[in-house]
Formats: C-alpha cells, sequence, structure tokens
C-alpha cells in the first residue's frame, strides 16, 4: 500500500510524464514542402473520328490539350496548331480550329470503312504524324436484363448484344454512360473464340435501379488500339490488384513527332463507326 504522499509524489510524475510527452510530440510537427519536378508540357492529342451508323459523319471534332503539373486546376489548350487528315485518294480535310479553344472541326469529312487516313498536326514548329484506317462496327441488336444478382439478389446486371461480322478479325470498344458513375466507363474484346457470332457485353453497377438510363456507344477499332484501351483500363483500376497496384505510367499512344521524337505526344488517332442505344431499367 501506498502512503498518501507516495500517492501524490507517483500522479505528479505522472503528469509531468504525459505533458513531457506531449511537448515532444507537438515540437516534432514540422511541415515538408515536396519539390514536385515538373517536365516540359506535351501535347495531348484526343483524335477520335466516330461514325455513327446513319449518319453522314461529314463534322469531325479533335481537341488539342498539352500536359500540366500537378498543382495546375486547368488543362491548357492548344491552340494555333495546323490540322489535316488525308484519305489515301490524297483528299485533305482541313479541321480549323474555334475561337482559340483548342477544338479542331472538320465539317466536311468523308468517312468509308476500311479506308485508310493520315493525320498531320503542325504545332509549335513541329510536326506529328499519325496513320489508322476506319473499322466498322455491327448494330447493337437488342438489350437484356437480368434481376436479383449480387450476394443479397438485390443487384441488376445488363447484357448488350451485338452479332459479329464473320470471316474478318474484330476488335470492339463499349463505352457506358450512367448518370450515378462519375465518368464513362470502357469494355474492349474481339472475335477470337466467337467469330460470326452472337457476342454479349456484360455490365452491372450498384446504383442501376428501375427508371435509370442507361447510354450504350460501341466502336469498331483496330488490334493497336485494343491493346492501347487494354493497357489504359489495366492503368486506372489497378488491374483489381488491391494495395499491390501497378504504378501508372505514361501510356503512348499512335502519334510520333516527326521532328523531334524526343517530346512524344500522348493520345490516339481512332477511326470507329459506331452503334449506340439507350435503355431504361425496369
Amino acid at each position: 500500500m501506498f502512503s498518501k504522499k507516495q500517492l501524490i509524489k507517483l500522479n505528479t510524475r505522472f503528469l509531468v510524464s504525459i505533458v513531457t510527452v506531449t511537448i515532444f510530440l507537438v515540437s516534432c510537427e514540422k511541415i515538408i514542402s515536396v519539390d514536385l519536378k515538373t517536365e516540359a508540357a506535351r501535347l495531348v492529342v484526343d483524335a477520335s473520328i466516330n461514325w455513327k451508323k446513319g449518319t453522314a459523319g461529314n463534322q469531325q471534332i479533335i481537341k488539342l490539350t498539352t500536359t500540366a503539373g500537378y498543382n495546375q486546376n486547368t488543362i491548357p489548350v492548344a491552340s494555333g496548331a495546323i490540322v489535316t487528315v488525308t484519305n489515301s485518294a490524297n483528299t485533305i480535310f482541313i479541321f480549323t480550329e474555334e475561337s482559340a479553344s483548342g477544338i479542331y472541326v472538320c465539317n466536311n469529312f468523308i468517312p468509308v470503312i476500311n479506308e485508310n487516313y493520315k493525320l498531320k498536326i503542325v504545332y509549335n514548329g513541329e510536326t506529328y504524324i499519325s496513320e489508322e484506317s476506319l473499322k466498322l462496327t455491327p448494330k447493337i441488336s437488342d438489350v437484356e436484363q437480368e434481376n436479383d444478382l449480387g450476394f443479397n439478389n438485390d443487384e441488376i446486371g445488363i447484357k448488350i448484344n451485338f452479332k459479329d461480322t464473320a470471316n474478318q478479325r474484330n476488335f470492339y470498344m463499349m463505352r457506358i454512360d450512367f448518370a450515378e458513375s462519375p465518368y464513362p466507363e470502357y469494355q474492349v474484346l474481339d472475335d477470337q473464340f466467337s467469330d460470326g457470332n452472337k457476342i454479349t457485353w456484360p455490365y452491372s453497377h450498384i446504383k442501376l435501379a428501375t427508371g435509370k438510363i442507361l447510354k450504350f456507344t460501341q466502336f469498331g477499332i483496330s488490334e493497336s488500339y485494343s491493346n492501347y484501351m487494354r493497357i489504359l483500363i489495366a492503368a486506372s483500376t489497378g488491374s483489381n490488384n488491391g494495395p499491390f497496384q501497378v504504378t501508372p505510367v505514361k501510356v503512348r499512344g499512335n502519334i510520333l513527332n516527326q521532328t523531334n521524337t524526343s517530346n512524344y505526344p500522348l493520345g490516339y488517332f481512332r477511326l470507329s463507326e459506331t452503334s449506340d442505344s439507350v435503355y431504361t431499367i425496369n
């Protein structure tokens, strides 16, 4: 048993220890400024030529921006470029910039399935080039809905169906727009084991419910673009590897800097026929 005097001494020492540790911890707080090195800006090219089935496809848009620093809140536009696309007959389609916006528009483009096109961009004294062909896509035939999925039978599943074009190797991309998702979702597949047969895109989202609207857009794409998108999708989702995700890296597309190869751009030149469908959950 401790005497009253001993207890007072022990309590005093305990309080002094707490105060000392607290002062030590507070004194260890220090704001560390990390010097993030920002590399020189690179050109970013969004040259996606999309020809929706049943339309003329004459109006097309190419967007040019540049990379920005980590702490920069706005995306810089690449204004003042000369942008053209040329087909195999040497017909030149000029993309004219709208009001220094980095958005370049062509109103007389002629889309032709399997036609070969060459992109040329002259920006800041450097020339960027690329070449790609326009790929077809079948029409989305129907959309199926399956209820009572998931662990609690409370999840809805969707199947988007189409019939593959037979006797040729085809690659496809699907874009899903859903208001409850902060950004569009993408999937890619090919017909290696389904040539000429029915192919299905599966889709599900925890917030699917009666009355919710989904928009599906299917693209015909090249094998190289399919590989490019697989890498992008894996990098953006971490390949579902949890805490052991692969560190995101720059994914280079099919556009080359002809003037200075070390100053390569980011982005891709793609031409696709598209088919879309809007579906309401019931």
